[in-house]
């Protein structure tokens, strides 16, 4: 009974499972590992033979005489290769060594290659390694041979060692699995698991416990630790993805441009200016971005502030549009106000209001090949309201609420050609929020958005 109540206790269960799971794991590893540097170490032989029969070719090709061709078979007389050198006939003219009926089977008289490769690549079943290269334009052929059964020792070698390797590595954590189960509570050890694959990038992990003591408190720390780390891996990843995209580009276009100016290739002047123009608007594309990333991560750290003052939101509007009318027009679009008048002064941080409607209303160019982007504000009870519209692509009505998170654009494949970051509308949100207002958006695709920002008349 005693036998039998240790084989059926927890802890030898949880050892059992332990070394099944790293038997499998030590298996798939070692398999791994033993494909890996067989195929590695396989790959390395071939391009080494190919890249030898093709410097001996190159040398035959400068100097085909009697003198060069001893030259190459004397370079391969103290290593394990071997090279033969026929001619397009197939005919032998020298050899490293007394050919065999392996070596003699493989040459092919017909070849029409142009550039060196693998003739036989099966080591397990040939007797060699053989690739051909051919010598300048028909001259003749340079065959090297390697012996498959080095290739075989090395391999049986490696074998020997990781099953050593292997035993060991797995005596040794048996040892230490029986020694932890028997001290461990099945909840720790679920935790313990847990954590190991947190360690890996494996950040979400369930967690099971009852009760309110300690163990079930450390439980739920470790999942709520896995959904945060989750979630600033993937903000991370999405961040680095859209940067490194984003600035890749327009760098793209200044470093090619400039190289075009700096070598004095443009004769034009017309077509200097020209290309300074697209450098010029790449860097500003460039500014546009970190000043988002500036904003975002003043956002992330809590150090956003706002320098309030006493303004008219018309005048903004206006200033902004105007800005920006230029662009629009270049795209055969239309900017339009319809601003009521005597709205009241508000409280507000004038260079990020302005920033607000700069990133609505390019938006709203950007996204728009016809029509015209109309920007309205007026007066409705206590609120002040500012509504932009535009004839753009739209946004489909599953992502609308999406909108409004770090690094979302609408259409992926037309943000790849428009930029951004997608942390526009993003940082627009935060400053709206920061004056006590809201902002909603309506849209329908290929009919354009309506962005709606309410403030309040304090």
């Amino acid at each position: 009974m005693k036998w039998y109540s240790r084989f059926n206790s927890v802890s030898f269960k949880i050892g059992m499972i332990f070394s099944v799971v790293f038997i499998a794991l030590l298996l798939i590893f070692g398999l791994t590992m033993y494909g890996m540097f067989t195929n590695i170490f396989v790959d390395y032989i071939e391009q080494e033979l190919v890249a030898r029969g093709n410097n001996h070719a190159s040398i035959l090709k400068k100097n085909f005489k009697q003198s060069t061709i001893d030259h190459v078979v004397m370079m391969e007389q103290e290593v394990p290769t071997e090279v033969l050198i026929s001619d397009p006939a197939g005919k032998i003219i020298a050899s490293s060594a007394v050919p065999d009926n392996e070596m003699l089977e493989h040459i092919n008289a017909a070849s029409k290659i142009k550039e060196g490769k693998i003739a036989v690549g099966d080591w397990r079943q040939h007797k060699y390694v053989i690739s051909v290269s051919p010598i300048g334009n028909g001259e003749g052929y340079i065959y090297m041979y390697y012996p498959s059964s080095i290739l075989r020792d090395i391999v049986f070698t490696m074998n020997v060692l990781i099953i050593s390797a292997s035993i060991g590595i797995f005596l040794l954590a048996f040892g230490l699995i029986g020694f932890l189960s028997r001290r461990l509570t099945k909840p720790l050890l679920q935790m313990e698991e847990a954590t190991m694959n947190m360690s890996q990038g494996k950040y979400r992990q369930e967690i099971f416990y009852k009760g309110d003591d300690e163990i079930a408190k450390l439980g739920s720390s470790i999942q709520a630790l896995g959904e945060q780390l989750q979630y600033f891996e993937d903000s991370r990843n999405q961040f680095l993805s859209a940067v490194s995209h984003e600035i890749r580009t327009p760098l793209t276009y200044i470093r090619g441009y400039s190289d075009v100016l700096m070598k004095g290739m443009a004769k034009d002047p017309e077509e200097n200016l020209k290309y300074l123009d697209i450098i010029n608007k790449e860097a500003q594309r460039i500014s546009f971005m970190i000043n988002d990333l500036f904003e975002m991560s003043k956002l992330q750290v809590g150090q956003f502030e706002l320098n309030k003052e006493q303004a008219d939101i018309n005048r903004i509007i206006e200033r902004v549009a105007s800005s920006l009318r230029p662009a629009a027009e270049k795209k055969g679009l239309e900017i339009t106000t319809n601003l009521e008048s005597d709205l009241p002064y508000l409280n507000m941080d004038i260079h990020r209001m302005e920033q607000v409607f700069y990133n609505l209303i390019e938006n709203g160019i950007k996204y728009s090949t016809e029509g015209r982007v109309s920007i309205r504000s007026f007066l409705k009870k206590s609120l002040v309201i500012i509504e932009i519209s535009d004839t753009g692509i739209g946004i489909p009505q599953q992502e609308i609420p999406l909108v409004w998170e770090r690094f979302y654009r609408v259409d992926q494949s037309r943000a790849r050609k428009t930029g951004g970051t997608g942390l526009g509308l993003y940082v627009v949100k935060q400053i709206i929020e920061a004056h006590d207002g809201d902002i909603q958006v309506e849209s329908m695709e290929n009919q354009g958005s309506v962005f709606t920002i309410y403030l309040k008349n304090q």
